[in-house]
This record gives C-alpha cells, structure tokens and sequence, in this order.
C-alpha cells in the first residue's frame, strides 16, 4: 500500500513539474518569418522585433517602445498580441492589440523586393496610424556592394517635404543642394542595399564642431497611389529617414516618361 502511494505521489509530482515547466516555456511562432526584424517603410516607426511575449519598437531618433505580451493568435499569415503599455495618466498598464499580417512581395502590392515580404501591423487603440507597413526584405548578403539593386535611387529626388533639397544618390555619396543652391557632396558606405530601401553612413566635415561627423540615413521606397494622395506628377515617394523624414518624390519626367 505504502508502495502505491509513494509511486502515485511520484507521478504527481513529475505531472505538476511538467505543467509548471510548460506555463513558463513560451509559445513558438507557427511562422518563423514572424521573428524577423521588421524594416518600417512609413512615415513614423523605424524597425520592429516582436517575439511571442513581447513587442519592441523604434521610433525615429532611435526612441524605443517595449511591450510584455501575450500571444492570442497564431496563424502562418496572422498573429495577435495583446500587450501591456503603462498609461501615464492613469498611472496603470493599458492592453494595446497588435495584429501582424503577412503577404509576399509582388508588384501588385507595391513591393519590388521579389522573395520578400510585407508585413501589416494594426494596433488597437492606435495613435498616428491605423496601419504601419513593414517589410522583412529577401537576403541581400549577395547584393551589390558597388551599384544599386534597384536603379530607381539613381533618380533625381525632388523634395515635396519643408525643409528638405534636390537630392542624388550613389552607392558613395549623397548630393544635395542647399539653400543657397550651392552644391554639397557627402562621401558615403552602403550599409544596405534591397529593392524596397537601401541605408548609406555618411561623413561631412562639420565647421562649426571642427570636426568630422557621420550620419546614417535609409531611403526607403513608397508607392504613389493617386486615388489616396497627391503624387506631385510622381509615381513612387521616396523616404529619408536620419533623426525625422523628409519625402521626396520621383517625377515622371525623372524617370523618362
């Protein structure tokens, strides 16, 4: 009798430890694209790492949003996840939705980089946008480092946005003119190069600091949808992204037609 007890309490036990081990063993992605780094190609986010628990988020100037989540959806194109955000006012944590959807690049989205995806992020309740698109580029450790993937950032960028100048670029500058019209050439390295947005550092010698300073900036493609915006005579945006935006837009003229 004594025996049958010690063995059923064993397998108590070994049951409990299993549960226990299990709550905290965290749920895994049905689609692992969903742990990718999410490259933002709008106005208002800069990345984006989601994993089953948790939600991070870059805003532009590198100012990051953390989220603890809870995962209650997961599809091979959806996930769902409601998540904490703590509400200043209240001074208690508020759950914030985030629904990612996942479509492959083609042209009729918009998306040039063939082999990549698209990713949609809807949060409830929102803020700036109903919807920030992402774009989890194919891999690009065989691209170029010497010319563009997508000759389209050779173009002249005419800017539609205060604040910002005619721009040229190549894989090693970065060209503009001033508000004197005066002619200013940045050396530049390509940190990245895909269809959807490429990412230059570079340098310029600062007169004021005395000293040479380096920026990063990524310039990412956006297509111009004429039944939403104007598109200035243009048919795709282009985004430059450094501590905010400036948009510039590729004229049709600029593109041959």
């Amino acid at each position: 009798m004594r025996k049958g007890v010690l063995v059923f309490g064993m397998i108590a036990l070994m049951s409990t430890s299993c549960a226990l081990f299990n709550q905290n063993k965290e749920e895994k992605f049905v689609n692992p694209l969903f742990y990718k780094t999410l490259i933002s190609i709008s106005h208002f986010t800069d990345k984006a790492k989601i994993t089953p628990s948790s939600v991070n988020i870059v805003e532009m100037g590198g100012f990051e949003r953390n989220y603890k989540c809870r995962l209650v959806n997961n599809q091979m194109d959806s996930i769902t996840l409601d998540c904490q955000k703590s509400d200043n006012v209240s001074q208690k944590d508020k759950t914030v939705s985030f629904t990612y959807s996942l479509k492959p690049c083609r042209q009729e989205n918009a998306c040039l980089d063939e082999g990549g995806w698209l990713v949609y992020q809807k949060m409830t309740p929102y803020i700036l946008e109903k919807t920030t698109t992402y774009v989890i580029p194919s891999q690009s450790d065989d691209a170029p480092k010497d010319k563009f993937v997508n000759p389209l950032f050779y173009k002249k960028l005419s800017p539609i946005s205060r604040g910002a100048r005619p721009t040229f670029l190549t894989p090693t500058s970065q060209t503009y003119y001033d508000l004197y019209n005066n002619k200013v050439v940045r050396q530049c390295k390509m940190l990245e190069n895909t269809p959807m947005f490429i990412t230059l550092e570079c340098s310029f010698y600062n007169d004021f600091l005395k000293d040479t300073q380096t920026d990063v900036y990524r310039y990412t493609l956006k297509k111009c949808d004429e039944q939403k915006e104007y598109c200035f005579d243009g048919e795709w945006f282009v985004l430059e992204k450094m501590n905010g935006v400036s948009t510039f837009v590729i004229g049709k003229k600029d593109m041959g037609q």
